[in-house]
């Protein structure tokens, strides 16, 4: 689980009888706000996901980073890295959001700017 930088919205990323989801919590009501389109059905293991500028969530996820709006479930873009992803990459902003690190196939990190 992770907040957004002002800490007013609670993401999750998670599998559950072997579905992968990406949600957004309502947290007064304790229940699912939006779930979000686009995972791999099966992820081969832990997903990885972060958020940026209180706008954006991405996830390490089918050898592709993954990109939503936050207030759009569709999903906005991917980027592969030229093919030296892991399945399921571990990804992390920097504090200002505008650097992202990837882990890298080779066990390296790869950063770019957002």
């Amino acid at each position: 689980m992770a907040y957004t930088a002002d800490g007013t919205r609670l993401f999750s990323c998670g599998t559950n009888k072997g579905e992968s989801y990406l949600v957004e919590w309502n947290e007064s009501e304790g229940a699912v706000k939006r779930t979000y389109n686009g995972l791999g059905k099966r992820s081969a293991g832990v997903v990885q996901f972060d958020t940026t500028k209180n706008r954006f969530v991405s996830v390490g996820d089918e050898f592709l980073v993954k990109f939503w709006d936050m207030d759009s479930v569709n999903l906005l873009t991917t980027f592969d890295a030229e093919g030296g992803l892991p399945a399921s990459a571990c990804i992390r902003f920097n504090k200002e959001g505008i650097l992202l690190a990837v882990s890298t196939n080779d066990n390296g990190i790869m950063a770019s700017r957002f």
